[in-house]
């Protein structure tokens, strides 16, 4: 069975790229696309996510950047 997040009847996961699940020792172990996370940063992501909703714009992930590394100069 998938986790749902629909708060006040508004899916804040239509792509369906959340997922969470406790773990034995109380934890609970979240997902963001396949890539685990911490709880805070699910809850984050859930947050902006109700914002967006709030405001009229599409329920939208974050984008993450990794990083950039200038090319190196010779």
């Amino acid at each position: 069975m998938g986790q749902k997040y629909k708060p006040f009847g508004v899916d804040l996961d239509p792509q369906k790229e959340l997922s969470e699940r406790n773990l034995p020792d109380g934890d609970i172990h979240a997902e963001i696309k396949g890539e685990t996370v911490s709880y805070d940063t699910m809850i984050d992501e859930l947050e902006e996510r109700a914002n967006n909703a709030a405001r009229g714009k599409p329920v939208a992930s974050r984008k993450y950047f990794s990083g950039w590394t200038p090319p190196n100069k010779d």
